[in-house]
């Protein structure tokens, strides 16, 4: 069964009037169309930003093709910028994936555990969630294993890559064969690379090029920009993207976010010395934990800021131990799968690094 045919009734048929406005380039006195403030913004705005280095924060956001070019030329164009959808990270581009190809009665396919928000956000728009459970304690991804639980009846198949809690990035090729799939089954492969910046881009799932595949990215995690809310959705397939945009927020991202988004792309270094930072700190830290009796990390990409700790004590609140020593960490409570015994760490600043052993062998000694 085809993705299409598990699409909401309103999401095929509905006619979509885009604003005017968004595509109209031509000069004029007197703009009376979209409905801003008359008066512009509030003078203490303007003493916040610095005069002329921001859009006039007033109007929506205008055209966003150059942003889209940007991004398409960040990628040295291994996508066009008309296969660029924005939105709000990659989390607001799961809830315009769902409300466009989840109606109820539809089946999704993922992985246990995984990021949460994106099963979530499919099963509220009516579709189930089946999953492929990952085995403690290593929970090794195993691209096969959902190929051979796929039945053709799934909408989507989504996996997050860099794997969320565990960091794990299976290689490139798995997910060609996985994407390879989709298209025999008539499902839409959703990767969801929120932290992808932490692979080099020869690693991404965007080179594929697979008609059959939506790439998520975000600007949150590796370009260090979470709290202004952007990412992109990379779509192959002309049709998917057009049910995209007629269901996706218009003006998804504010134009203040889309300059600083924009000026992040110009660091072409900032990644690679974000991916070496992490290489060396998750590096002693990975080895700190295999040499600490009853902890275990599961299988983890070198430079990919999260991980999978857990403890072999059946029932121990890994979290509050951590706390208990100053070290903030994501309970695995939060993930479907996990026990309160596995948390999710992000691994700290290189200057905080030493801290965080002297505290983890702390904790430890109370284990």
């Amino acid at each position: 069964m085809h993705w299409r045919e598990h699409m909401p009734r309103p999401v095929r048929e509905m006619e979509f009037a885009e604003y005017a406005t968004c595509r109209e380039d031509r000069p004029v006195e007197v703009d009376c169309s979209l409905g801003t403030n008359p008066l512009g913004s509030p003078g203490c705005v303007g003493e916040i930003l610095p005069a002329g280095k921001f859009t006039d924060p007033c109007g929506y956001p205008g055209d966003d093709l150059p942003f889209r070019r940007a991004i398409s030329d960040s990628w040295k164009g291994a996508f066009g910028p008309e296969e660029v959808i924005l939105g709000t990270g990659s989390i607001g581009l799961i809830i315009s994936l769902a409300r466009t190809f989840c109606a109820p009665g539809s089946k999704v396919l993922g992985v246990v555990p995984q990021f949460p928000d994106g099963p979530m956000h499919f099963q509220f728009a009516g579709a189930s969630y089946d999953a492929v459970s990952l085995t403690p304690p290593d929970y090794r991804l195993h691209i096969d294993s959902m190929i051979k639980t796929m039945t053709g009846e799934e909408s989507i198949v989504y996996l997050d890559r860099p794997h969320n809690p565990t960091g794990q990035a299976p290689p490139l090729p798995e997910i060609a064969f996985l994407a390879e799939a989709c298209k025999e089954k008539g499902s839409l492969l959703v990767i969801d690379e929120a932290y992808g910046d932490f692979l080099s881009p020869e690693e991404s799932a965007v080179m594929l090029a697979q008609r059959s595949m939506v790439v998520l990215r975000s600007f949150s995690k590796g370009r260090g920009l979470a709290g202004i809310r952007a990412g992109y959705a990379v779509v192959r397939d002309p049709e998917a993207r057009r049910f995209i945009r007629k269901v996706a927020p218009p003006f998804s991202v504010s134009s203040i976010a889309i300059d600083l988004a924009t000026a992040s792309l110009l660091d072409e270094d900032f990644s690679m010395r974000s991916r070496k930072s992490v290489t060396a700190v998750k590096e002693r830290i990975m080895r700190v934990i295999a040499e600490t009796p009853a902890f275990s990390a599961a299988a983890s990409h070198p430079q990919v800021p999260i991980l999978l700790i857990s403890s072999a004590t059946e029932g121990k609140d890994l979290y509050e131990l951590l706390m208990k020593q100053g070290i903030r960490t994501e309970p695995g409570t939060c993930f479907e799968g996990l026990g309160p015994e596995s948390v999710r760490l992000r691994v700290p600043a290189p200057d905080q690094l030493d801290t965080f052993l002297d505290r983890w062998d702390a904790a430890a000694t109370k284990e």
